[in-house]
């Protein structure tokens, strides 16, 4: 079962309404504990508010003697926690210790964790893509020589983040020396902007705006398409976890330019799978374009071993067997059977599989 405390964004709320909305929301998540007991509560968190949030369902899962599983899906934690003060700080190594068991995405997030609470009990969950993803994302010999893709997020604000700004300064300079590219920049919040920005850089008469295709929010569908047509995912990111855009480029068969944040280089091989540099460094984004744009058979060999390891580790029945196996060791279930552990995890598959006394886990979603 799901338990849902997510609502938009609102600034305009006062803190009283804020605060009489959460704890009315923990009392329902109380109801729901006692009204229909379970043997695991799954707490999805992320950081800042959010993680004080979650924390107090993690509270009231423990205090009423249900196992916990708080699952991080953040690339600012790290910095989420050096920035609070010595209280909020031991609040969250507190909360992280006390957690049955945490979940991050992968190896590099469950050391970073582990160097803020180092007797904390991690296990990694990494990210995937269901067999259906996989497919749709598959090459159809539509790929275009020269096409670099850029995926927006719809927020000026998180664009910046994903490093959108160095991209555009760098542009006019990669243009310059290879005009034969196209770029499309997809999924901005502010693609008007984008525009301006490209037109005030490039010099008169050189290669530029016409090159580059600046758009908002595009449909799945639309986005698949650029997958299959893109030859290179530019990721210049200053945060990241475990970035889906970056898993759907792999399955793709892409090239990759990516900062090496997050998990992306564990999730490129070590480099093998895309040239990797260093948040905000224009001068190294401009080098790894440009060698991707002299050498077509880069993104060719990065591709492949890309696709291989989202293949091989990074998809929904990987990632299902690994919570399946955490659910089992933390709610101390039976453990299954090789025939059953081949089977997608859902609550009607785990009432199955297991005893009928036994009930499937609560989540708490953010």
């Amino acid at each position: 079962r799901a338990f849902n405390n997510f609502r938009p964004q609102d600034p305009s709320r006062r803190i009283l309404e804020r605060l009489l909305y959460q704890w009315g929301k923990v009392r329902s998540f109380l109801s729901e504990l006692r009204t229909h007991p379970v043997d695991l509560a799954h707490v999805k968190t992320s950081s800042g508010i959010n993680f004080h949030q979650n924390a107090l369902f993690s509270l009231s899962a423990r205090r009423s003697g249900v196992p916990v599983l708080l699952q991080i899906h953040c690339g600012k934690f790290e910095a989420f926690y050096r920035g609070s003060g010595r209280v909020a700080k031991a609040w969250i190594r507190w909360h992280l210790a006390k957690a049955t068991r945490v979940a991050v995405l992968s190896e590099v997030w469950r050391q970073r964790i582990l160097r803020i609470v180092p007797n904390c009990m991690i296990s990694v969950v990494p990210n995937g893509l269901a067999e259906s993803e996989l497919l749709s994302l598959r090459p159809d010999g539509s790929r275009a020589k020269a096409q670099i893709l850029f995926m927006g997020t719809g927020n000026e604000e998180l664009d910046r983040e994903k490093g959108l700004e160095d991209l555009l300064l760098t542009l006019p300079r990669v243009m310059r020396n290879r005009p034969e590219a196209f770029w499309v920049l997809a999924g901005l919040g502010n693609p008007e902007k984008a525009r301006e920005t490209l037109r005030q850089e490039c010099p008169r008469g050189a290669p530029g705006p016409e090159r580059v295709s600046c758009s908002g929010i595009v449909t799945d569908e639309e986005k698949l398409r650029l997958f299959r047509q893109s030859t290179i995912l530019v990721l210049p990111s200053y945060f990241e976890n475990m970035p889906n855009v970056l898993l759907e480029a792999m399955a793709a068969g892409m090239g990759i330019v990516a900062t090496d944040v997050g998990a992306v280089r564990e999730m490129l091989q070590g480099g093998r799978g895309g040239n990797l540099i260093a948040p905000g460094d224009r001068v190294a984004l401009e080098k790894a374009l440009t060698e991707h744009l002299e050498d077509s058979s880069l993104a060719r060999h990065q591709g492949e071993v890309n696709l291989k390891a989202v293949q091989s580790e990074y998809t929904m029945l990987v990632v299902q067997q690994r919570l399946e196996d955490i659910y089992r060791e933390v709610a101390h279930w039976p453990k299954s059977s090789p025939s059953a552990s081949s089977r997608q995890l859902s609550s009607e598959v785990t009432s199955r599989l297991l005893p009928s006394r036994t009930a499937p886990p609560l989540g708490a979603q953010s």
